[in-house]
């Protein structure tokens, strides 16, 4: 398994990139090592940078970019519970300090730190082995304990049975834009309850989610990303779909006008 619809990876290849303007939560694109690079390389890619190159501080946003640009959400959720967190857990109990000059000693290099055995192409970094020893060699047990932690309580603030809905989902025939403007116009106006992050802020990610569960939009079905964009009054695809429906007369009074 190659895991390109579970992760989100630049669709540039890495080695024609000229910004150097990364999308830092996006795996970049390493595919043009194929047939050769190994089959599970984005996996092992996705939790070197979960577990070690991602502060922190950043790893719920991580996830929650990650989640919402992933091709199969509920795929990405199995796979952070079966493999991630379980490995992570692995690497945890196993740390201690490797050389790694021994095994490889036979391997040629490619680039970007890749290395060929036995025409197979991978990253030593990715491997559990030299992330544990980097966990050793610098002290992060504590460090890894609380991503792991932040990646258990994810799973179970998105758990599985939650996305899948305990109702029959109402039939949206328009465009999905168009019923996520809606529902911003109606938690704007006092008519829905928003989901609200810790801080007191907007939980777009969560709103955006929960109009995707609740509506069938057949064959046209949109991605947390594309909900997001219309659901936030202050992104530039909201405002001029704002203009459009109040050029063409449409106005919601607020709930409180009507009590």
């Amino acid at each position: 398994m190659n895991y390109k619809d579970v992760f989100s990876i630049d669709e540039v290849f890495y080695n024609k990139i000229e910004n150097i303007d990364i999308q830092k939560y996006r795996l970049n694109n390493f595919s043009f090592l194929e047939p050769k690079l190994e089959k599970d390389f984005y996996l092992k890619y996705f939790i070197r940078e979960i577990l070690i190159e991602i502060d922190i501080l950043e790893v719920e946003d991580f996830l929650e970019y990650q989640y919402g640009k992933s091709k199969d959400p509920k795929l990405f959720l199995k796979t952070l519970k079966l493999k991630i967190v379980t490995e992570a857990k692995s690497i945890l109990k196993q740390a201690e300090p490797y050389n790694f000059d021994s095994p490889y000693s036979k391997s040629s290099f490619i680039e970007y730190d890749f290395i060929e055995i036995n025409d197979v192409v991978f990253k030593p970094m990715l491997e559990s082995r030299s992330i544990g020893s980097f966990i050793e060699l610098h002290s992060l047990h504590e460090d890894l304990k609380g991503r792991i932690n932040i990646i258990e309580i994810f799973l179970e603030e998105n758990s599985l049975e939650k996305t899948h809905s305990q109702f029959m989902a109402l039939k949206w025939k328009g465009k999905p834009s168009h019923l996520a403007y809606f529902i911003a116009q109606c938690i704007e106006e006092g008519y829905i309850e928003a989901p609200i992050k810790r801080n007191g802020d907007l939980n777009i990610q969560e709103l955006s989610k929960r109009i995707l569960e609740s509506f069938d939009f057949g064959s046209g079905k949109p991605s947390i990303e594309t909900l997001k964009k219309y659901c936030n009054s202050d992104t530039d695809k909201y405002i001029k779909l704002n203009e459009r429906f109040v050029n063409h007369g449409f106005h919601l009074p607020n709930s409180k006008i009507l009590s």
